[in-house]
């Protein structure tokens, strides 16, 4: 992972901000953008996190992003089937 992905990430892991993640978002849904791979990577290293459910509210309302709603509601979905 690049540098600025394994630095949102790690952000995410102990501050969590829906704005960054909604730039993590936006790289991963970007052909165009570099990180892409490393975004993808993040989120989904993110999404193993066992409390990140907790934060699905957080993410559906507060992201400016539809894709960010939409990751934020496959974790409730996953939560949900476990």
């Amino acid at each position: 992972m690049t540098d600025t992905m394994e630095q949102a990430y790690q952000s995410l892991m102990t501050n969590f901000d829906v704005a960054v993640l909604d730039q993590v978002v936006s790289a991963a849904y970007d052909p165009m953008n570099a990180n892409r791979a490393q975004a993808n990577t993040a989120l989904m290293k993110l999404q193993e996190a066992p409390d990140l459910w907790t934060k699905a509210d957080q993410i559906i309302e507060s992201s400016q992003n539809p894709n960010t709603r939409f990751f934020g509601l496959q974790i409730l979905d996953d939560a949900i089937k476990t």
